[in-house]
């Protein structure tokens, strides 16, 4: 009886190259023998590929236990202190108990927690599982469920709020606190632009949400920033690839600019403008840089280099909602027929808008502009 033929073989790719070769030289022995090298090869690999589950362990969220931290623990795990979530549980109107379509219930003071604790991390859901006493299925689903809730009880803050934030009063005054901040224009009340949130490549559609820009999936938002450092409004998500200009005329904010934005100015009725980058283009309701690079007059350019110093400090808004919630990043973990991406970002920054409310941030500070109270904010 012939030995068995025995190979020193280590990888997946050299494994085929030799099981190829073989086959096309007719050596078929050797060609068996790299097949079941190659079929060892694979089960050894996907068995050290298991991962094993998280040990349920910890305390289960409570309001006794929350009161139980210190202002530093629970600002480094839920970045509020126990008042300010208590706070923003009332404003927010969070449900007494969440209870899931897969049956699993949640206080709301629970479920609201855990949705800070998984936004505070990009890392892995187990975390949660050791420290609150939840398998990660049952946190995943609560998570989902209560932001969903969220964003459509609040989702009239983030689209045109004129019986609140965006009242005329209030127009009013962001135009003033723009001016004095270095505009040369008395007339722009906010800030335009669109953000992109990387995504994994998902199995559908890729090309709609690959955005060529970028090199990487994912989807856009079209937001509005205030300098009272409050995120006004916040569209829905659109594919990664979508341009600027369309996405601001799928929105009809325009539509919504021209029927509110106006104010009185030494006594004539103005309208008033928000600031974008040049691909907006000019309006009556939108402003945008001088753009020409070969016609642009000294007068033009020191024009651009006032309103661009004053757009910095509000594109800070971005980056506060990236450093608060670092799980919004985690773009390898955003996948978009498992799970409600759109929402989570826009829940975010619902999230930092009520932050602000607390505790005014640098966008704030910098035009000496404060936000509006907590419950004043959170309206119906």
């Amino acid at each position: 009886m012939r030995e068995p033929i025995s190979l020193p073989l280590v990888n997946t790719s050299s494994l085929l190259s030799t099981i190829l070769t073989c086959y096309r030289a007719r050596k078929h022995a050797f060609a068996y023998a790299a097949f079941q090298e190659y079929t060892r090869f694979e089960r050894a690999r996907r068995r050290e590929r298991i991962v094993p589950r998280a040990k349920i362990a910890g305390r289960r969220i409570s309001e006794e236990r929350l009161y139980a931290l210190s202002d530093e623990d629970c600002l480094s795990r839920f970045r509020m202190t126990a008042d300010e979530i208590m706070d923003v549980i009332t404003a927010m109107d969070i449900p007494d108990v969440v209870k899931t379509s897969e049956g699993h219930v949640f206080e709301g003071l629970e479920a609201f927690c855990l949705i800070l604790a998984r936004f505070r991390t990009a890392g892995d859901i187990s975390e949660l599982t050791r420290q609150y006493n939840r398998s990660s299925t049952a946190i995943s689903f609560a998570i989902n469920q209560l932001v969903q809730e969220i964003d459509d009880n609040w989702a009239h803050l983030l689209h045109f709020d004129r019986e609140g934030v965006l009242c005329p009063e209030n127009l009013r005054e962001f135009a003033r606190a723009v001016h004095e901040h270095g505009s040369p224009v008395e007339t722009v009340w906010g800030f335009l632009d669109t953000t992109h949130r990387r995504t994994c490549r998902p199995s559908l559609y890729q090309q709609q949400a690959y955005n060529g820009h970028k090199k990487n999936h994912g989807l856009k938002f079209q937001a509005v920033v205030a300098p009272n450092g409050l995120f006004v409004h916040l569209s829905q998500p659109f594919e990664g690839r979508r341009a600027d200009p369309g996405i601001l005329r799928d929105t009809g904010l325009m539509d919504l600019c021209s029927q509110h934005a106006f104010a009185e100015i030494d006594g004539i009725r103005r309208p008033l403008q928000l600031y974008g980058d040049a691909a907006y283009g000019l309006s009556d309701f939108i402003l945008s840089p001088f753009c020409d690079p070969e016609q642009r007059s000294p007068e033009e350019l020191e024009w651009n280099r006032a309103m661009g110093l004053v757009r910095i400090d509000v594109e800070h808004g971005f980056g506060i909602i990236s450093q608060t919630w670092p799980f919004l990043n985690a773009g390898w973990k955003m996948k978009l027929y498992t799970s409600p991406v759109g929402r989570y970002y826009r829940v975010g920054v619902l999230l930092s808008n009520a932050l602000n409310c607390l505790r005014p941030n640098q966008v704030s500070r910098a035009f000496n502009l404060p936000p509006p109270d907590l419950f004043d904010y959170f309206h119906y």
